[in-house]
């Protein structure tokens, strides 16, 4: 039992009136990777994945809590999530999605912020008989109920054989178990449902389902181990091949291959978070990403942004894994090799068919050109990839390799434990705020990494920032072991840190950790962040623009360093194009925007007129601004021009240091736009109500185009202006 189960465990004891009947498990999934499955099973098949690396991550061993522990709290209740239901959808004619569509913003973690809805994707294939058999990941629970409709119509449960679990997170675990409870009716030990996970996955789930896995319960886990391909076998003439692609967000996670429709089932990777309908009506009933990139780019790039982004180096290993159908090499980049590798395979069938072998023909010909075509991409959120393959793996290889760059660059650590996945939604959040400082993040689940590892990161670090839930009134024993073994490297003591939590009754964690590093002498780059129960978009924004404060202070150190950086940087503002631009001028406005309780605002030159019909005007916002994330397609936002008797006051005010989550417009008068609902500065001589339409990526800015829905003139002064004499700063 892992030291969070354990705490778990002694504080529902001691408050057994506040146990509660749900299953709640961590979103990370801290468990033992290498716990065996005991006697609740009938048996255990073990798929081994032939390689000749092994696997050098091992679960990190964690001391058992003796002390006693409080009850914690009783969580709020969630709100009800509003959902479209569940849609069954071909995709080929051996493979069906089933599809739940939100069209509201599901939660509040930052791969949502979009506010496009979204859609949880599982998979039905044909197995035994011809008939869809083989289930392929489950959806949130909110779907639960539409979802087993949905499923019921295309199959009676009873019938599956397989049900593989390519991530499972404890919201989905609910889903699985009204699956469970119609598949296994009836069910008896010599026909058992087949159960295929990882190692990880296996633990959470014999956790989450301890209830139903009774001695005599007909299921046979199927565990997919390694670091190469596993064979899946499905009927005597047809098999899947899994490939593990874990990450410290999830640790569970593996891709899936169908050989015979060329699809790969990628999991997390190459997700959305869209509600295809709201896109158009025909993506909307489609299963394929209709529009192509015009339609879903913006969306694959910002979960990439959110999501992989801060694990550049698992998402690499990912991508590596996966066959050359998904990842094409350097060897196929140009027409002429990738028709050179076609006709090789070619030649070499029609050599073995004159030899009237056509068994060779086939095995020379499959490997070689099975490799070279993917008919799609299937991940569990988003629309499935068809049209837009090609580019969105290239483009994520891009992302993934320039993220990967910037570790060698700069490279901070977030590390974190997380008992019901809200430390780890903080933890996303800061990174999110690292990766749009410009440097590099390795993340780093605390329960999940053995100790030495975590050293290692520790003295690799340029930075680093440690979160923690509160159990039972102290921090769970991987946090407490890495945060002795920080305090211990002495020259970590140099390093900008920061530390964070989330806590449902008094956040003594957090506490413990500033008190501990204040006491060892290390400085702070942001203040503590203490969160109760679920983050708030209020919380991930005060998250977010902390993990900026850090980078920030990381790239000033780093840039200290730097020798020649003061002659080099005169170079480069004494260079002919950087005065010429200097030249360039700009309104002057202060830019604002809301996300529910959440409010941020800017001050803002690089403002122009875009268009006259539509009226619209453009923004060019640098990637590491706090407004950036708010100003997505689809959000509104608010423009109050500065009058030029007001330059000095209004600049002074937006211009001053601002801590994370402080009131940016608190020394400003101002009131809320009737009609974007965002601030608007009074004494501002006109003001604008806008509409993000797109954004374009210009270097190390977004140009944000929106259109003017509504504007006022309130006096006939002239706007300020501001002059500039080089062009490579404000």
């Amino acid at each position: 039992m892992t030291p969070l189960r354990q705490l778990r465990a002694i504080g529902q004891a001691q408050c057994p009136s506040r146990a509660r009947n749900d299953v709640v498990l961590p979103r990370n999934l801290p468990h033992c990777l290498n716990r065996q499955s005991g006697s609740v099973v009938q048996r255990t098949e073990v798929l081994e994945i032939s390689s000749n690396r092994h696997d050098a991550r091992r679960v990190a061993a964690a001391a058992a809590v003796e002390a006693p522990v409080a009850a914690a709290p009783e969580r709020p209740p969630e709100p009800k999530v509003p959902i479209e239901g569940v849609v069954c959808l071909p995709v080929t004619k051996n493979i069906k999605c089933l599809r739940g569509v939100c069209n509201e913003r599901l939660k509040y973690e930052v791969e949502y912020s979009l506010k496009k809805g979204t859609s949880e994707n599982s998979y039905l294939l044909k197995g035994v008989g011809g008939k869809f058999t083989v289930l392929l990941d489950v959806p949130f629970k909110a779907f639960a109920e539409d979802f087993m409709s949905a499923i019921s119509r295309e199959v009676d449960p009873k019938d599956l054989t397989h049900v593989i679990i390519t991530h499972v997170g404890p919201n989905r675990i609910p889903t699985l178990k009204l699956l469970l409870e119609a598949a296994l009716a009836g069910r008896t030990a010599a026909k058992p449902l087949k159960i295929v996970v990882s190692n990880p996955a296996q633990a959470a789930l014999e956790k989450g389902l301890a209830d139903m896995l009774t001695s005599d319960c007909p299921i046979e886990w199927v565990k997919v181990k390694g670091s190469g391909e596993a064979r899946i076998p499905i009927t005597e003439a047809y098999s899947l091949t899994a490939m593990l692609t874990p990450t410290p967000r999830w640790p569970d996670a593996m891709c899936v291959v169908d050989p015979l429709s060329k699809v790969v089932f990628t999991s997390k990777l190459f997700s959305s978070h869209v509600a295809p309908g709201l896109l158009s009506t025909k993506a909307g009933s489609s299963a394929f990403d209709v529009g192509g990139w015009d339609a879903y780019g913006d969306h694959w790039r910002y979960f990439f942004d959110c999501m992989l982004a801060p694990m550049a180096p698992q998402a690499l290993s990912a991508l590596d894994k996966l066959p050359a159908t998904a990842t094409p090499r350097a060897s196929l980049d140009t027409p002429s090799q990738f028709i050179n590798a076609v006709l090789t395979s070619w030649g070499a069938m029609v050599a073995d068919i004159t030899r009237g072998s056509k068994a060779a023909a086939k095995a020379s010909w499959q490997p070689q050109v099975a490799s070279l075509f993917a008919y799609a991409l299937a991940p569990q959120h988003g629309p499935v990839v068809r049209t837009s393959l090609s580019r969105l793996v290239r483009e994520y290889r891009k992302w993934t390799e320039e993220q990967v760059a910037a570790l060698s660059r700069s490279n901070v650590v977030v590390m974190y434990a997380s008992a019901y996945g809200n430390t780890a939604a903080l933890a996303q959040a800061i990174s999110r705020g690292l990766t749009k400082g410009g440097v590099g993040v390795s993340t780093v689940n605390l329960e999940l990494t053995p100790l030495a590892e975590v050293v290692d990161h520790i003295k690799d670090a340029d930075g680093f920032t440690i979160g923690s839930p509160t159990l039972g009134g102290h921090m769970p024993t991987p946090v407490q072991l890495a945060l002795g073994s920080i305090l211990r490297e002495s020259n970590a003591r140099e390093l900008p840190c920061g530390v964070f939590g989330s806590f449902g009754w008094s956040g003594e964690a957090v506490d413990e950790m500033e008190a501990k590093l204040k006491d060892g002498g290390y400085g702070f780059a942001f203040k503590p962040i203490k969160v109760k129960f679920k983050p708030t978009a209020t919380d991930l924004s005060v998250c977010e623009q902390s993990g900026r404060d850090l980078a920030v202070q990381v790239k000033r150190r780093l840039k200290s360093r730097e020798k020649g950086s003061a002659s080099s940087m005169a170079a480069v503002a004494a260079s002919s194009a950087q005065l010429a631009m200097g030249r360039v001028v700009g309104s002057l406005c202060v830019v604002t925007s809301r996300d529910e309780e959440a409010v941020s605002a800017m001050l803002a030159s690089w403002v122009s007129q875009a268009s006259f019909d539509p009226p619209g005007i453009t923004i060019a916002v640098k990637k590491d601004r706090g407004m950036e994330t708010m100003l997505q397609p689809g959000n509104a936002f608010a423009v109050s021009m500065v009058p030029e008797s007001k330059e000095k006051p209004i600049m002074k005010a937006m211009t001053r240091p601002f801590e994370p989550g402080a009131d940016r417009l608190a020394n400003l008068a101002h009131k809320d736009s009737e009609v974007s609902g965002c601030p608007v500065i009074e004494g501002a001589n006109a003001v604008l109500d806008c509409t993000v339409v797109s954004r374009m990526e210009a270097g190390d800015h977004w140009v944000v185009y929106g259109r003017v829905a509504a504007g006022k003139l309130n006096s006939e002064e002239l706007t300020a202006v501001h002059h500039r004499k080089v062009g490579n700063h404000y």
